[in-house]
């Protein structure tokens, strides 16, 4: 459950919303790929879900070629990626009423 689901519970929002497990369980695989341009490390995640469609978000970058944790990446790039996925769900769902 994201901050946001969380507050929206502690404030008693009950109308349609799409939720992170329902984004979660139609994920089927998540990969990353590191590329270097320009001097500058990037790391892109690809989250392949369950309809054989593909999201890429904004890669993770760092200012500097000291601070580049993988680990970091990883996650900055994941969250990046699943927050396109939220924007795609919405679009789908509009207007349908339901809670996922």
């Amino acid at each position: 459950m994201t901050e946001i689901e969380a507050m929206m519970r502690e404030l008693g929002c009950k109308d349609a919303y799409i939720s992170s497990e329902h984004i979660l369980s139609k994920i089927q695989k998540v990969e990353f790929e590191t590329v270097e341009l320009c001097g500058t490390k990037f790391m892109y995640c690809g989250i392949l879900m369950d309809n054989g469609f593909t999201i890429v978000g904004t890669p993770s970058a760092c200012m500097s070629p000291e601070n580049w944790r993988e680990e970091i990446g990883k996650k900055v790039s994941f969250d990046n990626s699943f927050e396109e996925i939220y924007k795609l769900e919405a679009y789908r769902t509009m207007g349908s009423g339901y809670v996922k």
